[in-house]
C-alpha cells in the first residue's frame, strides 16, 4: 500500500471521521455500492441480480473480529440459501477466517467442511493468501485441502516475488490460480514495491500460469493487464471457458459487463458480514479519487 493509500485509510479510520460517518448512516450508505450487506439474504441477492446480468460471483464473509470461527458455517448456509443459484458459485476464504494462526489442524477441518459443500452445491473454493508470514502455511493448507478436493483455488499475489516460481510449480499440477496484484505490507525484501514492478509481475505470473494449463484467474481492473491476459491466452489457446477475470463489487461494473458480453467469463467479488466498515475503509484507501466523495456524503448528512 502506498503512502496516499496509507494516508487515505487513517483518515477515515480516524476518531472524528469514523464516528461522523457511523452516526449519520453515510458510511453504510455508500457502503452499498461496494458491500452486498451484512446478511446471507443480502448477499444472495446481490449474487441473483449478477447472475441475471450474465456474471459469475465469487461470496466472501467479512466476520467481525470475535465471528472468525463462524466463517465456515455462514459461508456453507449461504450456499444453502441460494440453492439452485449456488452452481458456479466461488467462495473466497481467507486463513485467518480459518484460524490458521491458530491451529493449522482446526484450519484444515474447517477448510474440507467447506470443500465438501461447495461441491455439494456444485460450487467451488478458492483460498487466500495473507501476507508473506503465512505463506507456507497457507501453501501447506491448501495442498492438504486439495488431496481430497482438486477443484481448490489458490490466490498467488504478484507483489511477493516468490509467487512467480510457485504459478509455475502449481499450475504444472492443474491448480487452479487466481493471480492478484496483493494488497497486504510485503517486506522490501521479499516483494515489489513500485507499481510498475507490481503489474510487470503480475504479467509474468498470469502468463506463467496460462502456459503451464491452469485454469487461470484474472483478478485485476487494470485495462492494460486485462488486455495483455487476453493476448496471452489466444497465444496459449487457451479458451474462453479456460481463464476467467474477476473484479471487487462496485468497481467498474460496466468493463465486467462488457467482458460478459463479449464472450469472456467474468467474475464479481461480493462481500458480505458485519466487518463491512473495515472492508469499506480498504476500498476507499485503494481508491483515493473517491475519498471526496465519502467525506462530502458526511457532510451532507450532517
Amino acid at each position: 500500500m502506498s503512502r496516499l493509500n496509507s494516508a487515505v485509510r487513517s483518515l477515515i479510520r480516524s476518531r472524528g471521521v469514523q464516528s461522523s460517518a457511523l452516526a449519520s448512516g453515510a458510511a453504510e450508505e455508500f457502503a452499498k455500492a461496494y458491500v452486498a450487506g451484512e446478511s446471507i439474504d443480502d448477499a444472495v441477492q446481490v449474487v441473483r441480480t449478477l447472475r441475471r446480468q450474465g456474471l459469475l460471483a465469487s461470496l466472501a464473509y467479512l466476520p467481525s473480529s470475535d465471528d472468525e470461527a463462524e466463517t465456515t458455517g455462514v459461508l456453507c448456509r449461504a450456499l444453502e440459501a441460494l440453492g439452485d443459484d449456488a452452481r458456479g458459485v466461488e467462495i473466497s476464504v481467507k486463513p485467518s477466517s480459518l484460524g490458521l494462526r491458530e491451529s493449522a489442524a482446526s484450519a484444515q477441518a474447517r477448510l474440507e467442511d467447506l470443500c465438501r459443500s461447495t461441491e455439494a452445491h456444485g460450487a467451488r473454493v478458492t483460498l487466500e493468501m495473507q501476507g508473506t508470514e503465512d505463506y507456507d502455511g497457507v501453501l501447506a493448507l491448501w495442498g492438504g485441502a486439495r488431496e481430497r478436493c482438486d477443484r481448490i483455488g489458490l490466490t498467488l499475489p504478484a507483489d511477493i516475488r516468490r509467487s512467480e516460481r510457485e504459478v509455475v510449480r502449481l499450475a504444472a499440477g492443474g491448480a487452479p490460480i487466481r493471480v492478484c496484484v496483493g494488497s497486504y505490507p510485503v517486506p522490501q525484501s521479499a516483494g515489489y514495491r513500485s507499481e510498475r514492478e507490481k503489474s510487470l509481475a503480475m504479467v509474468r505470473c498470469v502468463r506463467g500460469a496460462m502456459e503451464n494449463g491452469a485454469y487461470t484467474m484474472v483478478a485485476s481492473h487494470d485495462p492494460t493487464i486485462i488486455a495483455i491476459a487476453q493476448d496471452l491466452a489466444r497465444r496459449n489457446a487457451v479458451g474462453r471457458d479456460g481463464f476467467e477475470f474477476q473484479m471487487f463489487y462496485g468497481v467498474r461494473p460496466l468493463e465486467q459487463r462488457r467482458l460478459t458480453d463479449i464472450g469472456y467469463r467474468s467474475r464479481t467479488y461480493v462481500p458480505f458480514g458485519p466487518a463491512w466498515f473495515e472492508y469499506l475503509t480498504t476500498r476507499i484507501a485503494a481508491r483515493p479519487r473517491t475519498l471526496y466523495s465519502y467525506l462530502r456524503a458526511i457532510s451532507d448528512k450532517r
